[in-house]
């Protein structure tokens, strides 16, 4: 989960960047709403959410975090396509949908957290804490 994670944003991060460069070149600057929103949900919260999953290993244990990963993702995908489409003058009848599903994997990914045994950040066996 932890590599899937990070991966996946790695995959959007390259995505955004590319976006972007194509963005600027062609200069469709309208289309920057839709690149942030890949960036942020894409890159940065998943990076993040591995990253919480690598200082919490238990929550790798929760029946909830593989749908946890997936409803996230999906959500991303859905709600950056429907930016994209509102962004090129479009009705974007996804990006609500999008929005529910990304609001849902961030509400499993706080409940599971929430709901984990107190540990040290980063505990693990055979580390120094």
């Amino acid at each position: 989960m932890i590599v899937s994670y990070i991966l996946a944003g790695f995959v959007w991060l390259i995505f955004g960047m590319v976006f972007g460069i194509y963005l600027g070149i062609t200069d469709q600057l309208q289309f920057s709403n839709s690149h942030a929103h890949a960036n942020l949900l894409g890159f940065v919260v998943s990076v993040l959410f591995g990253l919480i999953y690598r200082n919490w290993p238990s929550l790798l244990e929760n029946k909830l975090a593989i749908p946890q990963f997936a409803v996230y993702q999906i959500g991303a995908i859905v709600l950056v396509a429907g930016k994209y489409d509102i962004d090129r003058g479009g009705r974007g009848v996804l990006a609500p949908p999008g929005s529910m599903i990304v609001v849902l994997g961030t509400l499993l990914m706080f409940w599971m957290f929430a709901r984990t045994k107190a540990e040290k950040p980063g505990a693990r066996q055979g580390r120094a804490s």
